[in-house]
């Protein structure tokens, strides 16, 4: 069992490394060939697009034939989103790969947390998905950092080409560990009916639990803070890719101390609720704005754990635990599309700043709802 915890810890890592990586490559590249806010916001709404549409139906095909067919079929999205950003440079072909790279992430999550409760025998659910979250923010936050160095010796096209390499042996990695037969599917009654049986209210609301604790850091990372610090307050791309990396690092410390020190949900939610005035003066701190982010990454990292403890109570005593998490994640897959579609335009026309406040606003929205959900609990 533990052979294969570090095997799949392996993957995990090498995934998180690449995706970040190019989370930070694919904002800059695009500011960087003049594309305009709004075009931007709707390229980048194509991951959690695919994401949006794919992840149930990956989870459900994983529950069924086995997750080897889907992680296969996420492996071959990344290196197809890797060739077209290095090839192309029109917003139609960027928009074709971030939908690869939703692809990709619907395929990792799909079954990401599924490969962990066949490990660990459904055994501290809770803990093994924090802990595996905690270190793949360590990855991530690696990711960005490396990327920040390679792009300030080397072009854009040299650091894609890097990556799909990584991403060959990635592939190369889940084709030798992962010992399930790769097999064919079919779309058919059976996996409709798996997909869309009826939920109870407990679990809806528990979904919504975790669109609001994921939204923000997940718009935060991937779309907000890089064009914020690389097309308004001026950092190079070495300076974007740094501070983005202090947030995914700060973000898995802070997971992995509050497992550690077994810190209460009233502490976690304090950690989450110091997120609002963050957001609230992230615009006006330029010279400073590494506190802001301190506490933003604190926030997002110790609010990590109420979510995996949440997916952990609806999935350990279900059979198709796969589909289920899909169906728990896809408020916020949505919700995701909407923001980032919508928030290139809600930046061209209000400004930064009215963004950082609405993120405010769904915090605090989240803190109050926490507080009652986990009273309950």
């Amino acid at each position: 069992m533990r052979s294969t915890m570090k095997k799949l810890l392996l993957v995990d890592m090498l995934y998180a490394f690449i995706a970040a990586a190019l989370a930070v490559m694919v904002p800059l590249y695009l500011v960087d060939i003049d594309m305009d806010i709004t075009s931007i916001g709707l390229v980048l709404s194509a991951i959690p697009l695919g994401f949006m549409l794919l992840r149930i139906v990956f989870a459900a095909i994983a529950d069924r034939v086995g997750t080897k067919t889907v992680e296969v079929m996420e492996s071959f999205a990344m290196l197809l989103a890797i060739s077209i950003y290095a090839l192309s440079r029109s917003a139609q072909a960027f928009a074709i790969a971030q939908f690869s790279e939703g692809i990709r992430d619907a395929g990792f999550w799909a079954t990401a947390r599924t490969d962990i409760i066949k490990a660990s025998h459904r055994k501290h659910l809770d803990r093994a998905f924090a802990y595996f979250i905690g270190l793949r923010q360590l990855a991530d936050g690696i990711g960005r950092v490396v990327i920040g160095i390679v792009l300030v010796y080397f072009s854009f096209q040299t650091s894609f080409s890097i990556l799909f390499f990584l991403s060959v042996a990635m592939l190369l990695l889940i084709i030798t560990i992962n010992k399930n037969p790769f097999k064919g599917f079919r779309v058919d009654r059976k996996l409709l009916k798996m997909i869309f049986h009826k939920r109870s209210k407990h679990f809806w609301q528990h979904s919504l639990g975790v669109t609001l604790q994921q939204l923000v850091p997940g718009v935060l990372i991937g779309f907000l803070l890089p064009l914020y610090l690389y097309a308004e307050v001026g950092f190079d791309y070495y300076g974007t890719a740094t501070m983005l990396a202090i947030f995914s690092l700060v973000l898995a410390i802070a997971n992995l101390l509050a497992l550690r020190f077994r810190l209460s949900s009233g502490a976690i939610l304090f950690t989450v609720f110091l997120m609002i005035p963050a957001f609230i003066l992230l615009p006006y701190l330029n010279g400073a704005i590494i506190l802001p982010v301190l506490v933003l990454a604190i926030g997002s990292g110790c609010g990590n754990i109420l979510t995996e403890k949440i997916i952990s109570m609806e999935v350990k005593k279900r059979g198709d635990v796969s589909t289920d998490i899909g169906a728990l994640y896809f408020p916020l897959m949505t919700s995701l599309f909407l923001f980032t579609a919508l928030g290139g335009a809600a930046i061209a026309a209000w400004g930064y700043e009215a963004v950082f406040y609405f993120s405010a606003f769904l915090t605090l929205y989240y803190v109050i709802y926490a507080m009652e959900a986990f009273k309950k609990e």
